[in-house]
């Protein structure tokens, strides 16, 4: 499909998403150097239901084939525990966790071939670079029959056509998430953390995501630039503009971000939005909140992002995988995970049991709207992005 034909069925989306005064998707999310990815949609505002959809088909599951654990390699806060449990119970499978901070960790960590996970959550980006590296096992639809719950407009995206070794998980954003009792005026560009004069005024409290792509971009973006820009010079000012940035910082973070701005120890940093919401929320049995903690896409861009369920190439526990991923997929599941993750759910009869509250938090801008849609770009990975691996490694090095 060609571009022009990608916009104009993006920009159809989005209006026929507002005629029905629904959420927007993001089909404004842009690069300089797209891919064919027409962007999802987010979840619509409607009242909670008062009881799950109807269920689709429902998979007959042998337990003779189950295996007695599960291994899984997540994102931080990413699982609500009791639908672990729910499912240890319901199927007799032991799952363990395990998090990574950031996609790439995950992939050296899958990579050799020996990781002794079963289920990963990739991001957009990394469900391609894994699939072409044939470190994912292809799915098995006849196993996934909650598939028919999710959103098309969250299907057959650029990095897994035809869906063949992935299933959606969450959508959301990067941006800023800041306390807005600490600061005079609202945060609304990068410039709060790479002004030399406004990182002087929060030096300490500063945190910025551990990621080898979302930094650089923020950068990029800074400076007027494409995240996905790979001219060297470019490249050389957003280096330079990191270290410089460095001494200001608390660190890169992007597992306790939530928690260290919810209590307080930072009161600015760079974030994904479901992450935004979970220290404006808290997480029941873990921490409190943060009602003064607010989220942004500054002014000059951020990201669109869609996190993935896929299996390891080399688990043993092929079907019990699958399984798993079916069962995450039902609405009930979803909409549990989704109010405990506080991401957006692809999944769309999971967003008529999300609750009112949630939905008016992404009014509030914890989800995207259509303007802000326009100033976000997917994360694009080729040949050339391989220059963001050297800019890391030498400012963290430094």
């Amino acid at each position: 499909m060609n571009r022009l034909r990608i916009m104009m069925a993006l920009l159809l989306v989005v209006l026929a998403l507002a005629a029905c005064g629904g959420g927007a998707a993001p089909g404004g999310a842009s690069s300089t150097q797209p891919t064919d990815a027409p962007a999802p949609a987010a979840p619509a505002a409607q009242p909670t239901a008062a009881s799950a959809p109807a269920a689709a088909s429902e998979l007959q599951v042998d337990k003779a084939k189950l295996s007695k654990e599960l291994h899984i390699y997540n994102w931080a806060d990413y699982l609500d525990p009791a639908v672990l449990k729910d499912f240890e119970q319901t199927y007799g499978v032991k799952v363990s966790m395990e998090v990574y901070d950031n996609n790439e960790d995950m992939i050296a960590k899958i990579r050799p071939g020996n990781s002794g996970y079963d289920v990963v959550f990739p991001s957009d980006y990394a469900v391609e670079i894994m699939w072409r590296e044939k470190l994912l096992a292809p799915l098995d639809k006849a196993l996934l029959p909650n598939l028919v719950h999710v959103r098309k407009s969250n299907l057959d995206l650029y990095y897994d056509p035809g869906n063949l070794y992935s299933m959606p998980y969450n959508y959301g954003t990067t941006g800023l998430a800041y306390d807005k009792s600490k600061f005079t005026t609202p945060v609304d560009s990068w410039a709060s953390v790479f002004d030399p004069q406004q990182l002087e005024q929060n030096k300490g409290y500063i945190s910025m995501l551990d990621d080898e792509r979302e930094v650089p971009g923020a950068a990029l973006h800074f400076l007027g630039k494409s995240m996905n820009d790979t001219e060297a010079a470019n490249l050389k000012q957003a280096e330079d503009l990191l270290k410089a940035q460095k001494p200001f910082i608390s660190g890169y973070d992007s597992s306790n971000v939530s928690r260290r701005l919810a209590s307080g120890e930072i009161v600015l940093g760079q974030i994904y939005n479901n992450v935004a919401l979970q220290a404006r929320l808290g997480i029941e049995g873990d921490y409190s909140g943060n009602p003064n903690i607010t989220f942004v896409i500054p002014k000059e861009g951020g990201t669109v992002w869609q996190d993935n369920m896929a299996i390891v190439a080399s688990s043993p526990n092929i079907y019990t995988a699958h399984v798993f991923i079916n069962y995450l997929m039902t609405p009930e599941v979803a909409a549990k995970n989704t109010m405990f993750n506080l991401g957006v759910t692809p999944n769309a009869d999971a967003e008529k049991l999300l609750t009112p509250q949630i939905q008016d938090l992404y009014k509030q801008g914890f989800a995207p709207d259509d303007a802000t849609l326009k100033r976000l770009e997917w994360i694009v990975r080729n040949d050339k992005t391989v220059a963001f691996t050297d800019l890391w490694t030498a400012v963290k090095g430094e």
